[in-house]
């Protein structure tokens, strides 16, 4: 291994990216950067104010109704954002209230944060009519006439199910959607119909290395907002149902190819999460149907899929009938088998946004374009260092807070490890920095994505990024996006300008490995300088 300190002309880890467009959800372009917000989605992006535009031309012109729903999502690709895909949007729509009049107050209520709540319906589908909701914890009673048959559980919740008042008698506890129809109280009576009361919890947290609390006196640490419950419904073996959709004249993927791509992300998420995660197939249907527009499909597949516990149902469409993929809130509809886009869409799910790029130079920002995550658009190796701690897969002295060391002496040096696959290491490096960014609740991750260059994308070894991310405190839904801010090689002699610091590389350390006959450099550690 060899030492090496910094004495040459500049040397540019920012090559070209992978321009290969992945269709897996609308592609983004180029626009001024957008405000952050503390809820929901991290950034509001151009193309939710593009779909929120286009779905107030139906509503000026009177057909934002049940006639044309399908229209206007296909149309206006609302299905690619969650803020208009929990339902509040499709319940306006059938009550009548999309109309010009109402628009402003419609459109805010999109927009605005809502805690996931629990739903209990009248029938076995679970898009049948809502019965009931509960947004808290809690017990609540049913009226005696109500007919529950399904109920609708999110991530980090449970609900025990009585067939008693009060949260009394028998009883089972979910924590996925769940077909009462296919589900039996503990004394084995079946929960249909017979549900009269349930209560709403949140999960059961354990202990873990991963989940920690920051101390007051621990002035090096970076607190994670995700809510504990939540990480605690998502690290663990996830149950996947895979609905496999035919059109006569249309190919979709076999089976085995599905099944194989997914066995491939539960092996990427072993490893990414550190043995926390993994992904187990426990049941798979075939669905035909009869419509090439893209939301007819879907709502098709929805009505004649059979309901099941599975914490994820994958949908998988016949090549050509959508151009993009997307996710909801326990489901993803995917257009074919690339790796990256089952990544991005169950990312979604797992709760991580786009990853986006602002141009320093410019301020503009292309929407999902940072490669060093799955959550671009283009191909990656890994998600991003702020969205891989916001799923819970670091450890507290593995990314330090840099805050008060500035404070201290107007500077910090800093050694990183690249994060590379991010599986768990004996090296006593941090893979992260971290500046909290003064009077905002955002922060600035400085991290080294890869240790060498791949085929993957064209990302160095050694290259440095800085990313924007939201604190995210009582963020739910698709909450962590991020913005790349910054993005320099480890020789680069520049200092360089993200969010109110300047990050100069002062050092690295790397060694040469012989690669397909070729000379491969590889980076096991970058110095920065970080100034105020």
């Amino acid at each position: 291994m060899t030492t090496v300190m910094l004495c040459g002309a500049l040397v540019s880890g920012c090559q070209g990216e992978d321009w290969e467009s992945s269709s897996h959800e609308q592609p983004g372009g180029n626009g001024t950067e957008a405000s952050v917000a503390s809820t929901r989605q991290a950034i509001v992006s151009p193309e939710l104010a593009a779909s929120l535009a286009c779905a107030e031309t139906y509503a000026t012109a009177g057909t934002c109704d049940w006639a044309h729903w399908s229209e206007l999502v296909e149309t206006c690709l609302t299905y690619a954002h969650p803020e208009l895909e929990d339902g509040v949007f499709i319940d306006a729509v059938q009550s009548g209230q999309c109309t010009a009049a109402n628009w402003s107050v419609l459109r805010e209520q999109l927009l605005a944060p809502r805690p996931p709540s629990v739903f209990v319906r009248e029938s076995c589908n679970g898009g049948s009519q809502v019965i009931q909701e509960a947004a808290s914890n809690g017990c609540y009673t049913l009226a005696p006439t109500a007919g529950a048959s399904f109920v609708d559980v999110p991530v980090g919740k449970t609900v025990t199910l009585h067939a008693a008042g009060d949260c009394t008698g028998d009883s089972v506890t979910v924590e996925t959607d769940t077909n009462l129809c296919e589900t039996s109280f503990g004394s084995g009576a079946s929960a249909n119909d017979k549900v009269r009361s349930f209560r709403v919890q949140d999960v059961e947290v354990l202990p873990s290395s991963h989940r920690y609390d920051c101390a007051s006196g621990e002035s090096t640490c970076v607190e994670n907002h995700n809510n504990a419950s939540r990480l605690a419904a998502i690290n663990k073996k996830l149950t996947v149902k895979i609905v496999r959709m035919t059109l006569d004249g249309k190919t979709t993927p076999a089976l085995t190819t599905i099944k194989n791509t997914i066995s491939n992300l539960s092996d990427y998420y072993a490893v990414a999460s550190r043995n926390q995660l993994s992904l187990e197939v426990i049941a798979s249907q075939n669905v035909a149907v009869t419509s090439t527009n893209c939301a007819t499909a879907k709502t098709q597949a929805r009505q004649k899929a059979t309901s099941s516990s599975a914490f994820l149902t994958v949908y998988v469409l016949p090549g050509g009938v959508c151009s993009t993929s997307n996710a909801g809130s326990r489901s993803v509809n995917l257009k074919g088998t690339l790796f990256r886009d089952y990544a991005h869409e169950v990312g979604h799910v797992l709760g991580l946004a786009h990853g986006n790029v602002r141009d320093p130079s410019t301020g503009t920002v292309k929407s999902s374009g940072d490669s060093s995550t799955y959550m671009g658009i283009f191909a990656s190796d890994n998600y991003n260092l702020p969205q891989l701690h916001w799923l819970g897969w670091t450890k507290k002295e593995e990314i330090v807070k840099i805050n008060s060391a500035i404070a201290s002496n107007g500077f910090t040096e800093i050694t990183l490890r690249p994060v590379g696959s991010n599986a768990d290491s004996t090296n006593p490096l941090p893979m992260g920095a971290v500046w909290e960014i003064p009077g905002t609740d955002q922060r600035l991750f400085i991290a080294v994505p890869k240790p060498r260059l791949t085929g993957t994308n064209q990302i160095e070894g050694g290259t440095v990024f800085a990313y924007r991310a939201p604190k995210c405190v009582g963020c739910t839904g698709m909450a962590m996006g991020t913005m790349q801010m910054a993005r320099f090689g480890a020789k680069s002699i520049n200092e360089h300008e993200a969010s109110g610091i300047f990050i100069t590389p002062v050092g690295y350390t790397s060694s040469f490995v012989q690669v397909d006959g070729q000379s491969v450099e590889v980076f096991t550690s970058v110095t920065l300088r970080v100034r105020q």
